[in-house]
């Protein structure tokens, strides 16, 4: 195997114009997501072709990246992957869309294979041992060691072999088909639009009035913005229990000192009055919003709205019940207890309980009227997106 480390844009063209004459190659990123930097960063790309394995450095000065998206994006070339879910949204992200990918970790599932890393697949399938020492270290610094650029390396080597090996055991099992409509999901679908950065969540509202939520909230978008500005991870510039505390009891001020959870360069008298200043700004947007200091920033539904949810849960519950576990005990019996839980969720059967099938492939669809039809069931109004039939 001969690998080459890329830096610079005549190397790069030189790798894109050999890895335009292959019909499939192999490729992963490595990437920063709020570890050691702030944001999602791709931080390394590796292809395998041909017995050839090109390292490309996004974050050399000497090299445009963007020169390689029409590789990743053309159609003819199989792109050969690894639960490269994350990686989509990291390419999208970035304006590259690649086509024609072949996700072995998809193929596995729908052989009834256990959800496993690929360390465990490589082992399993080819008695391969790669070390994953280098798999959470820092991708942001340069230079890499030849600890991490073998790790890199290694992350592509074996996934053509992969392939080859899986695909037998697809046509065997005659799932080839269903593989190929899994992949090609990924052609259509877009999430460049997807906020990589969410740092407020639902969850965030439990416990805390509407008041102290709007503080806590604010606090948060406080701490975001000076995580930009010194590129680094949110969590590294202000404990975010210690946010929560501020929001609800604003003397805890007072404990700024002792709390570790801050950023170096922070933890100083000026930041410490800035934080309160804003905290106090914050303070007095709640109290002209008129935010109540009682009420639950997370509502419960009351009276008629919340006795129409829970009918509609009763009747997606009877329809799961009814109609969708019995089809999945056939899966079970037929495909293997691991392939039930990517075929039929309980994800699923919820969504086609209440009439959405946007995530319904059409082998599932065939595979659901099957069984249907074995069990003497009507399926129909599930999988033609009519909400909440009557399943008695």
């Amino acid at each position: 195997m001969d690998l080459k480390y890329i830096t610079k844009n005549d190397d790069l063209d030189n790798c894109i114009t050999f890895l335009n004459t292959e019909k499939e190659i192999a490729i992963d990123l490595e990437f920063d997501k709020n570890r050691y930097r702030y944001g999602f960063n791709l931080c390394l790309i590796q292809i395998f072709a041909n017995n050839i394995c090109f390292i490309i450095d996004p974050l050399s000065n000497d090299l445009d990246v963007k020169r390689l998206y029409p590789t990743l994006e053309n159609p003819q070339i199989v792109k050969v992957v690894y639960s490269f879910g994350e990686d989509f949204r990291l390419l999208h992200s970035l304006g590259c869309f690649p086509q024609n990918t072949y996700d072995i970790a998809i193929t596995l599932r729908l052989l009834n294979h256990p959800p496993a890393s690929l360390a465990s697949t490589l082992y399993k399938l080819l008695d391969v041992e790669i070390n994953k020492s280098a798999q959470k270290s820092n991708w942001y610094f340069r230079p890499l060691s030849d600890k991490q650029i073998d790790y890199a390396a290694k992350d592509v080597l074996y996934l053509l072999e992969c392939k080859k090996i899986l695909e037998i055991d697809a046509e065997k099992h005659g799932v080839s088909s269903w593989i190929n409509e899994e992949n090609s999901v990924f052609d259509n679908i877009s999430f460049a639009n997807v906020e990589n950065n969410i740092y407020v969540k639902e969850k965030d509202k439990n416990g805390l009035t509407e008041h102290a939520f709007h503080i806590f909230k604010k606090l948060l978008e406080f701490r975001e913005n000076i995580a930009k500005k010194y590129n680094r991870p949110s969590y590294q510039i202000i404990d975010k229990e210690y946010l929560k505390e501020l929001a609800e009891r604003p003397n805890q001020i007072h404990r700024f000192h002792k709390i570790k959870g801050i950023y170096k360069s922070l933890r100083n008298d000026p930041f410490k009055d800035k934080l309160n200043n804003k905290r106090k700004d914050f303070e007095n947007q709640a109290d002209v919003l008129g935010l109540s200091k009682t009420e639950k920033a997370s509502k419960r539904q009351k009276g008629e709205d919340y006795l129409t949810k829970r009918r509609k849960r009763t009747i997606r519950d009877q329809v799961k019940k009814k109609i969708f576990k019995p089809i999945q005990k056939l899966i079970i019996e037929n495909h293997g207890e691991n392939v039930v839980t990517y075929i039929l969720s309980n994800r699923l059967m919820d969504e086609l309980a209440t009439g959405n099938v946007k995530n319904l492939r059409n082998y599932k669809r065939k595979l659901f009227e099957m069984y249907a039809k074995e069990l003497d069931l009507d399926v129909s109004p599930y999988l033609n997106g009519n909400s909440l039939g009557n399943p008695l």
